[in-house]
């Protein structure tokens, strides 16, 4: 297979206005979508790593799959395409193969690879660390990472993978109460898991962030946040829209040059930290990944660009 080829994703804002914003090729021609042909409804099946996150037990399985009927509501209500959850899985391997079987897997990664990888190791010239020696390999500031893959030349999705860094993060499970600011804790609110894997999804449906600060694709939570477990009114227009009920799948076009755009996704307060969003060419496919980065407030509570 040819080396990847890494470049930054433009974000065409084309869909702001109707509350969402779908990712877009590089070309900005095609928005990404899962295939659904004709009448019939189409399933779309992920599936969580088995070996979960020891730390968080059986729960982090439950916060994950509570994620997904969110969107799977949604997607009875008004869609063509069903997301659901198949038997958990072994593989650890993130990213699109195209000499073997992919899956849409949610794994917790639960070391660093800043810790167990040698500095001469290979992967570090490829970025490949992560899949090789199964660890985090993101940065520390990153809560979680998703890696849709698609094709250049149609937006179609045939792979989408999410890692959540439980190595420096502090994934929880809880409804209440928040954590207090630098004291996070198993029995308080801190990175809520639901919230940010509902976000996450909604990039493996073809989500890129909203500007609305009220919606669900909004690149910022705030720490102890819960309100992302929750689609808002533009989240679930995109499922209407873009997955009609009865209907093919919706790509999108461009009439004339693209509109406003930006080379990933930047904040536009606190810390002004930068979320960069890549795309990897992968033969005739193209995959992005979508990262999510804390900042820090005056007071040091931390909040949560969400991938």
């Amino acid at each position: 297979m040819s080396t990847p080829l890494l470049l930054a994703m433009t974000l065409v804002l084309g869909q702001a206005d109707a509350g969402y914003v779908r990712t877009r090729t590089p070309d900005a021609l095609h928005c990404f979508h899962w295939p659904v042909a004709g009448s019939s409804r189409t399933t779309v099946t992920f599936v969580q790593s088995m070996a979960g996150d020891p730390a968080l037990g059986a729960g982090a399985f439950d916060a994950v799959s509570r994620s997904a009927q969110t969107w799977q509501t949604q997607l009875q209500a008004c869609g063509s395409l069903d997301l659901v959850e198949g038997a958990r899985s072994s593989s650890r391997l993130v990213g699109y193969d195209d000499h073997g079987s992919n899956e849409n897997l949610v794994l917790f990664r639960t070391q660093d690879c800043n810790a167990v990888v040698l500095p001469g190791d290979p992967c570090r010239a490829t970025s490949t660390c992560g899949n090789a020696h199964d660890c985090w390999d993101h940065g520390s500031d990153v809560l979680a990472l998703t890696t849709v893959t698609a094709g250049s030349a149609d937006g179609v999705v045939v792979d989408a993978d999410t890692e959540i860094n439980a190595v420096t993060k502090h994934p929880t499970l809880v409804d209440s109460p928040p954590c207090p600011a630098g004291a996070p804790s198993p029995s308080c609110v801190a990175n809520d898991v639901q919230s940010f894997d509902t976000h996450e999804l909604g990039h493996l449906l073809g989500l890129a962030h909203s500007p609305d600060p009220a919606s669900t694709m909004y690149f910022n939570v705030p720490y102890g946040d819960l309100s992302r477990r929750t689609l808002d009114p533009g989240s679930r227009q995109f499922v209407c829209d873009v997955y009609p009920a009865g209907r093919p799948s919706n790509d999108c076009s461009l009439e004339g040059p693209p509109g406003p755009s930006s080379s990933g996704c930047s904040t536009t307060s606190g810390a002004g930290e930068v979320s960069t969003g890549l795309t990897a060419f992968l033969t005739f496919l193209v995959a992005w990944r979508r990262r999510s980065r804390p900042r820090r407030s005056p007071q040091d509570e931390p909040t949560t660009e969400l991938p």
